[in-house]
């Protein structure tokens, strides 16, 4: 509505109201925001008159019919779902791998339903993801393909550890269909028996327990680099706490493939998240323990002012770096979250980029016993930034 509150609209047309909405609040909201700022509102196949109480009554009546209208065609597509694969129908164009469509049914298909079974009794002998992922991928077997309504193909990707897991927990297996909210009877024939599909779910449930380790990484200072680590790949390392093991779990940053594929997919390997941590710590107190090459990479705007001290900076941000080793862990966390913009990890390197800007408030932070100058920094800064340099 931002143009109108401008006075650029006059008139809004519509050919009919449920065109522009079939929810009664929400019209009544639009036609205030109309009124407020004297919109016109023109119904072409309805002849009514906003600007009198009846027209206003009539509108409203027909939106709230429209919004009825709404909920009840809703209504009536679940209702038809649910008939239609209560009298054993299949809807869409996909379904899952193991079985094929044929005259609106699902039937099994002979070669999909063998990979299906084999994964359920590999799984069920304690074969691992990762294994089943690599040994998929080797044999170029792929998640289900189909075509779309248009002819569009969509599936065919390699298996990840998402769509391991996914046709593992798929009830449509057990011969049974989703509908009226819950898991029911379908008409189409199972492919995994009850006990394998028992004692899959059960090696599910209790590797899935035994692994829900992730961290609160909110409060939790360990991984006080979260949002911060990025493979060579340039997607994001995450925070991952070990089962525990003779009563310890040790804390990760894994890469993404390594979670979604397996193990060794990125050609990453796991890093340790203490040994991380204190490796980006040395370098923080390093740069400032020696910081003169950082006024390097503040805006020449601001180092070459009459105002700058830079004796003054390199000074403060010794003594900052003096007390470093007394902080606590939680300030040590706020204090990397704020320099340290990204940490990318490479085969043979680990590379730390600061956050310079952020660097500009560190040092606005330390001269809070000089105001004046404060002020006559933050200023200069200021400017420079809104001019994009």
């Amino acid at each position: 509505m931002e143009k109108d509150k401008r006075g650029l609209i006059d008139v809004v047309v519509v050919h009919r109201l449920d065109r522009l909405t079939r929810n009664l609040s929400d019209f009544q909201r639009i036609i205030a925001e109309f009124n407020a700022h004297n919109v016109v509102l023109i119904s072409v196949t309805q002849q009514l008159d906003m600007s009198h109480h009846v027209g206003r009554l009539a509108t409203n009546i027909l939106t709230f019919f429209a919004e009825f209208e709404r909920e009840m065609v809703g209504q009536r597509v679940k209702e038809k779902r649910a008939a239609t694969l209560q009298n054993g129908r299949w809807q869409g164009t996909s379904c899952s791998l193991g079985y094929r469509i044929k005259n609106d049914c699902l039937v099994i298909d002979a070669a999909e339903s063998a990979i299906v079974q084999e994964l359920f009794f590999r799984y069920a002998n304690h074969e691992s993801g990762t294994v089943l992922i690599r040994d998929l991928d080797e044999r170029g077997i792929r998640t289900k393909q189909w075509l779309t309504r248009t002819g569009k193909p969509r599936g065919g990707q390699p298996f990840n550890r998402n769509a391991i897991y996914l046709l593992l927990k798929n009830r449509v297996y057990l011969g049974e269909v989703f509908f009226g909210g819950d898991w029911q009877r379908g008409a189409h024939e199972p492919i995994i028996e009850d006990a394998l599909w028992a004692q899959v779910q059960g090696l599910l449930e209790n590797r899935s327990r035994r692994c829900d380790t992730r961290a609160d990484t909110e409060n939790d200072t360990i991984f006080m680099l979260k949002g911060r680590v990025f493979g060579a790949d340039g997607r994001a390392m995450s925070p991952w706490l070990s089962s525990s093991y003779k009563g310890r779990k040790y804390a990760y940053y894994i890469p993404q493939r390594e979670i979604a594929e397996g193990a060794g997919a990125s050609g990453l390997t796991r890093l340790q998240a203490a040994n991380l941590n204190d490796q980006v710590w040395t370098y923080l107190r390093r740069t400032l323990a020696d910081p003169a090459w950082l006024l390097e990479y503040l805006p020449k705007e601001l180092t070459t002012h009459t105002d700058f001290d830079a004796s003054l900076v390199i000074d403060k941000l010794m003594k900052l770096e003096g007390i470093t080793n007394l902080l606590f862990p939680v300030n040590q966390k706020a204090l990397v979250l704020c320099r340290i913009d990204k940490v990318t990890i490479h085969p043979d390197r680990v590379v730390i980029e600061l956050n310079l800007y952020e660097l500009m408030e560190l040092i606005l932070e330390l001269l809070v016993d000089q105001p004046d100058l404060a002020t006559s920094y933050r200023q200069v800064y200021a400017s420079v930034r809104s001019h994009g340099r």
